[in-house]
């Protein structure tokens, strides 16, 4: 009864999505002195979720590693090198991706005490 619970599900969607956006980032600042290194982010949360529902099978993980994530079409910076890292706006998305987790979390939290309370407990 409580395994299909979709808000459930979609908080750890939405909290995963966050990892998955804090790796593309930390990659990024890792990269931010390569020669020629395009900046990557997380592709968007919908698109995230719908391809987490067309994967067969509960758990499995993407043939492809890179599926999740998509690079900056529209960068904000370009150096003389070719590089696209910027580490101020990398900064900025490192904060929206903190509040997207903390927010998915106290969904999740919202959710266990909804059923808690329901449970009379």
């Amino acid at each position: 009864m409580f395994d299909s619970l979709e808000v459930l599900r979609m908080a750890q969607a939405f909290a995963t999505h966050a990892g998955t956006r804090q790796q593309a980032i930390a990659q990024n600042i890792a990269n931010a002195d390569t020669p020629g290194y395009q900046a990557r982010d997380a592709i968007a949360f919908s698109d995230y979720f719908q391809r987490l529902d067309d994967r067969s099978g509960a758990g499995r993980l993407p043939q492809n590693p890179n599926a999740f994530f998509r690079t900056d079409a529209d960068p904000v910076s370009r150096a003389p090198n070719g590089n696209t890292v910027s580490l101020e706006y990398e900064m900025m998305r490192g904060v929206e991706t903190r509040q997207q987790h903390e927010l998915a979390l106290g969904i999740y939290s919202m959710a266990r005490d909804l059923l808690r309370s329901s449970l009379g407990k």
